[in-house]
């Protein structure tokens, strides 16, 4: 491998790491976000919770993030108190 070849590799290595580290800061603002509107108690249970199930398999949330999104939800009361007519 010639010294053209490594630092090519090199650059690439460091765009695909910070490519991953944006990545992760976008998954956490979206559990970060959605940790804020449930636990306001402004949402509609049911929709909330199709929310949480596209936001997982769209792995935009993780298993266990979702899993305590939903803990979050059983323990708040029943989340329908929505100004909004149930729209979150």
């Amino acid at each position: 491998m010639n010294i053209l070849d490594k630092i090519a590799s090199r650059v690439i290595d460091r765009r695909y790491n910070k490519i991953l580290r944006e990545m992760e800061e976008t998954e956490s603002m979206t559990y970060k976000l959605l940790k804020r509107i449930i636990s306001r108690g402004n949402y509609d249970k049911e929709s909330m919770m199709q929310k949480l199930d596209v936001f997982l398999l769209a792995d935009r949330i993780t298993t266990e993030e979702y899993q305590e999104l939903v803990e979050m939800m059983n323990t708040s009361g029943d989340g329908s108190s929505t100004e909004d007519g149930g729209k979150a």
